[in-house]
């Protein structure tokens, strides 16, 4: 579904803040965002969320969601989507008890594939987000990443992708947008950063950090040119952890790194 933006972020980038959600909102908007990543706001009917969200001239690039909830339920995620305009509802993850083995993996793909059905008979699609895990071997010597590529039918069910939990499984950020084409729309965009003091560099056994997008080591005008050339429609900033900085500045330097690179 068209949009205005494709600079977009989830506002878990802020869950820190104590502030109220609406008030969370008009702090992202003075930051220059129109687009948000949402999806069912408690205490809030999709009618009173939407004009929420107009009022502050913020549209919805997708939706989210868990799978149990969609499995049970996907009338309330369709109708959901389709008062925000979106096609798309993103769970994070895969059931906990299925991460472990090949057995596991397969069944969590049969449900994604099932409320995927489900979804898209109201026009949407699910989309799966990845994190490191998906890219250990198993001993029949698939990743589970191949395993969801190879299985998760693209009728019903998208990758939405995370530059750093890409890069923290050892894969290739680019060629991972250029091999789902067509099978993604959205991209999760946050940077990966070696913990800059005290730490044991010596044998380069360093610690890892979520960083705003700019102050870590990916290489963001190929990743935005990428994701553009191959069919990404917003660039969603998720930032999971702020450190001891404020995380509407880190949200800040995102957008800033973001528009540079050409986005709106």
């Amino acid at each position: 579904m068209d949009k205005k933006h494709n600079l977009s972020i989830t506002l878990f980038t802020v869950a820190a803040s104590p502030l109220p959600y609406e008030e969370k909102l008009k702090k992202i908007r003075e930051i220059g965002y129109q687009s948000i990543q949402g999806g069912l706001q408690p205490g809030m009917t999709n009618a009173e969320h939407k004009a929420l969200l107009d009022s502050l001239d913020i549209e919805m690039s997708c939706f989210g969601g868990n799978l149990p909830d969609i499995l049970e339920d996907p009338d309330k995620y369709i109708e959901g989507c389709h008062v925000f305009n979106c096609d798309e509802v993103m769970i994070g993850t895969m059931p906990t008890e299925c991460r472990y083995d090949y057995d596991g993996y397969m069944r969590a793909i049969d449900m994604m594939n099932e409320a995927g059905y489900k979804l898209s008979k109201g026009g949407v699609w699910l989309s799966y987000h990845n994190h490191a895990q998906e890219f250990r071997r198993f001993s029949n010597g698939k990743r589970g990443i191949d395993l969801l590529y190879e299985n998760l039918d693209p009728a019903g069910v998208h990758f939405l992708l995370d530059t750093h939990w890409l890069q923290s499984g050892g894969a290739d950020i680019l060629e991972w947008i250029e091999k789902t084409e067509g099978r993604i729309q959205y991209l999760h965009v946050k940077d990966y950063r070696i913990a800059p003091a005290n730490y044991n560099t010596g044998i380069g056994e360093t610690d890892k950090q979520f960083a705003q997008v700019g102050d870590g080591a990916l290489p963001w005008q190929e990743i935005i040119d990428c994701g553009l050339k191959h069919g990404i429609k917003a660039f969603i900033v998720e930032q999971d952890k702020c450190y001891d900085e404020d995380p509407f500045d880190c949200a800040a330097q995102s957008y800033a790194t973001l528009k540079a690179c050409g986005l709106n």
